[in-house]
């Protein structure tokens, strides 16, 4: 219970700060499959206001020899994230820090860039960090991607840093988007194509990813893994 009362007042913080609106949600206590609870994480409901229906962004890589960007601050942290849950069965640390007024000049860039039409398709780098959020956009896409990014530590492709994202933008458009970056972190890291996952020493087939990505959800609910 305690969790759950801090991690609202932790949403109630972040809208005040982004002035951003949750129009409902859920946290029930009582989410519990074969006998195994789920974690205490409250669940957000929000509406966002589109201005021009032709302009929805996607989240899923959009054509072969795009270029693709990291925006943001990349750091080793990995309090409380996927890498160590999956790995070592730990849910445990720091969390990452929270700088809102780099995730509103995020927010404001994807926003304006898309405007213009810049921009093909943008992901937030969430649970698994830029490694997790280029194998989701491959997946569902079904293109390939080659990456590379630069790393203190190898395993940082897996850190989950706040207020950052994968953005896509057609060569074209390449010059236009970064002279709009301003103060922000940017490295173009590199581009969409063919039919492999590859992220610095990451390598992997993008069918036999796709199976994991479209195959796994069942068991895990399960409990069979």
């Amino acid at each position: 219970m305690w969790q759950f009362g801090q991690g609202c007042l932790g949403i109630k913080e972040a809208c005040s700060e982004l002035n951003t609106p949750v129009i409902g949600g859920n946290v029930s206590l009582y989410n519990e499959t074969n006998g195994k609870s789920v974690f205490p994480t409250p669940s957000i409901a929000m509406v966002g206001v589109n201005e021009d229906q032709n302009k929805v962004l996607m989240s899923a890589f959009q054509k072969e020899g795009n270029a693709l960007y990291l925006v943001g601050e990349s750091r080793s942290e990995f309090g409380g994230s996927l890498y160590m849950k999956e790995l070592y069965n730990v849910v445990a640390g720091t969390i990452p820090a929270i700088d809102y007024d780099k995730e509103r000049a995020l927010w404001n860039l994807v926003i304006e860039a898309n405007k213009k039409g810049l921009l093909s398709a943008a992901k937030d780098c969430s649970s698994g960090g830029v490694a997790i959020a280029l194998a989701k956009m491959a997946c569902v896409s079904d293109k390939g991607v080659q990456a590379t990014i630069s790393v203190t530590d190898s395993r940082d492709i897996f850190a989950e840093s706040m207020s950052r994202a994968i953005i896509e933008v057609a060569p074209e458009n390449c010059v236009a988007f970064e002279a709009m970056v301003g103060a922000l972190a940017c490295a173009k890291i590199g581009s969409v194509g063919g039919k492999v996952f590859a992220v610095n020493d990451v390598k992997m087939d993008l069918a036999e990813m796709q199976n994991v990505y479209y195959g796994t959800f069942q068991k895990v609910i399960e409990g069979d893994l």
